[in-house]
């Protein structure tokens, strides 16, 4: 028992931190919002409307997450992609992420903010 306590003391916590997600979706004057525990370094795909947002959270160096994101829309059999991309946001923080839609495409809004669990 003394072992596996000094195993779980040497690992760091982050191995198991997962995170509160609170995200809200504007494209085409529509509003989509989402709230969900996530952990890191796991792919999720969020049906969010006629949308679906495939996202991953990255730990790096600087005490900072990577949000990995591509957005595609449903269009019958077919998922067409509206944008994708990749930004680094503060834990605790509201962040906006302005994303330019690929050609032909609608921009849209995305708002998160993470909180540790």
């Amino acid at each position: 028992m003394k072992i596996l306590g000094l195993l779980l003391l040497l690992v760091s916590s982050s191995a198991w931190a997962c995170w509160s997600i609170d995200l809200n979706l504007g494209i085409d004057g529509e509003d989509y919002k989402f709230q969900q525990k996530i952990d890191h370094d796991k792919k999720y795909a969020l049906p969010l409307g006629p949308y679906i947002l495939n996202l991953k959270l990255i730990k790096n160096k600087n005490k900072m997450i990577n949000f990995e994101y591509k957005l595609e829309e449903r269009k019958e059999k077919k998922l067409i992609l509206i944008t994708q991309g990749e930004e680094e946001i503060a834990i605790n923080v509201k962040k906006e992420i302005y994303a330019k839609g690929e050609e032909n495409q609608p921009h849209s809004i995305i708002t998160l903010k993470l909180s540790p669990l």
